[in-house]
């Protein structure tokens, strides 16, 4: 199954920048959401919380992340190869509306840029 996500992403209001979706949040904050369309039959959807340099100088990155998974239902945290924190979501295809991509692409943001503030207290990414 085949979904333009850009032409969902114009359609829900959202701004396309690349392989990426910016969103402007409360506050002067902005999040970029990425997309991985290689996967038939769902869209990985997937921002950077905090840079490996950062996640170095927090003290149990790995159990945080872990912690904070126990507790969400649609967005996941994990660790990458490479050291820094991304959160992520997949979304499946079948039946996809405008809104209900907003909905998912919001989720991912909005839940990054706390995670990313609560373990820095910036707006690095």
């Amino acid at each position: 199954m085949t979904v333009d996500w850009r032409k969902l992403t114009r359609d829900a209001g959202l701004m396309v920048r690349g392989e990426a979706i910016e969103l402007r949040l409360a506050g002067g904050r902005k999040h970029v959401v990425h997309v991985d369309d290689r996967s038939g039959g769902q869209l990985r959807l997937w921002s950077v919380v905090a840079k490996a340099g950062l996640v170095r100088e927090v003290s149990q990155a790995n159990i945080r992340a872990w912690t904070r998974n126990r507790v969400t239902e649609l967005v996941g945290f994990k660790l990458e190869q490479s050291g820094r924190l991304v959160g992520e979501a997949w979304v499946p295809l079948a039946g996809l509306t405008h809104a209900e991509w907003e909905f998912y692409v919001r989720s991912v943001a909005l839940a990054c840029d706390r995670f990313e503030y609560v373990l820095t207290g910036q707006d690095v990414e």
